[in-house]
């Protein structure tokens, strides 16, 4: 271990004074590790411990394993479907619905926020009915959709856009106009031109909030492919699941189910990882106020 001597005196006693390091202290990467591991183990004591659970009362008796069937059931029939192609054919469908719909929404809410908090004539027109239409229920426009688009896959994919363009399009306005005005007056002063300001100072003060919606919105995204799937299709995991109720098989029902979950929180993750990598200097600095 390396010693470091501090050349200073002490005006008191006139001694050198030595410095060691604190065995106590870490890396900032050793903490980052130990933290992601401790996260990850107290993540999978609750799940992991429900499971075991649903297991014991499945077998012994204490709940109708008819209805509720238990985890190793399940998972034979999660095998089962594997082998057979079934699960891996609806799990692909709904991705492509979720991703479609998702990037749509997206790409369409960052645009119309943008747009909106730049020019005020056009707020001022689409905002009012935006919001209006943001407090409907999605489902309740869904007959609407079928009725303007069909039966194809155009309704559903109009669907799920919507609920992620809502969020998207209000936090990308919202954190617009919330720049301070101390800020484009710097700006104007160094001479630089709408577009320049654009450029170099909204979109970097927007973008960690846009990240934020784009984590919000994939869960609602999520939410919504599964919801549009159980009322107006014939395949995908909404189906898969709604299915295995109406035929009474438990097992698959909670196979879709544990699925849906794994497939949500992996899309979350992903969108969360890569939000993270893009605003990597947001998240330092909001890191060290925490």
């Amino acid at each position: 271990m390396t010693v470091q001597m501090d050349r200073s005196v002490s005006r008191d006693e006139g001694n050198w004074v030595e410095r060691r390091p604190d065995p106590r202290q870490r890396s900032a990467a050793y903490q980052a590790r130990r933290d992601g591991v401790l996260r990850l183990v107290l993540g999978l004591v609750l799940p992991v411990g429900m499971l075991v659970a649903w297991e014991i009362s499945a077998r012994s008796g204490w709940i109708d394993a008819r209805f509720f069937s238990q985890p190793s059931a399940v998972a034979a029939k999660a095998q089962e479907d594997l082998r057979s192609g079934l699960l891996w054919s609806e799990l692909k469908i709904t991705i492509v619905r979720l991703l479609t719909g998702y990037v749509i929404g997206s790409l369409a809410g960052i645009l119309v926020g943008l747009l909106m908090s730049q020019v005020k004539i056009l707020r001022w027109m689409l905002e009012p009915m935006i919001r209006a239409l943001y407090v409907i229920p999605k489902l309740a426009l869904l007959p609407l959709f079928l009725l303007l688009f069909g039966l194809g896959e155009m309704p559903k994919l109009v669907f799920i856009s919507l609920g992620t363009f809502y969020i998207v399009a209000f936090t990308t306005l919202s954190a617009a106009m919330m720049i301070p005005t101390a800020f484009h007056e710097v700006a104007r002063s160094y001479g630089l031109s709408s577009g320049q300001r654009f450029r170099w100072m909204i979109v970097p003060a927007i973008t960690p909030q846009i990240v934020s919606s784009l984590k919000l919105a994939s869960g609602i995204s999520m939410l919504l492919v599964i919801a549009v799937e159980f009322v107006n299709a014939h395949e995908g995991l909404g189906y898969y699941t709604w299915h295995a109720w109406q035929i009474f098989v438990p097992d698959r029902m909670y196979v879709g189910v544990v699925t849906v979950s794994i497939l949500g929180v992996l899309f979350g993750g992903l969108v969360g990882l890569l939000g993270s990598r893009l605003v990597r200097w947001a998240d330092s600095e909001y890191a060290q106020s925490r």
